[in-house]
């Protein structure tokens, strides 16, 4: 695995399950940079931290998922998450 999937994956699994599904419901209806489509929310529903690391990588690549994933937890109050996610970038 590369460097910034693990740290997607550590992000999402520090996460309980209510920030879990707040993190995919945000993710859900997040606004993307151009040339990007949003994760079905139907596909996001019932996925782990580990499938939804591995989503988040085929749907936005490692840079992009990484940084994505980083501001939607700092959208969630997590900045210490989401600054670690930042440093391993």
């Amino acid at each position: 695995m590369g460097k910034k999937r693990d740290a997607i994956l550590d992000a999402l699994e520090s996460l309980n399950p209510d920030e879990l599904k707040k993190f995919k419901m945000k993710l859900g209806s997040t606004s993307l940079r151009e040339g990007f489509r949003n994760i079905p929310r139907g596909a996001l529903g019932a996925l782990d931290a580990v499938d939804l690391t591995d989503k988040l990588v085929t749907f936005y690549r490692e840079d992009y998922g990484a940084q994505l994933t980083a501001d939607i937890l700092s959208e969630m109050g997590m900045q210490d998450e989401a600054e670690r996610l930042r440093e391993a970038q």
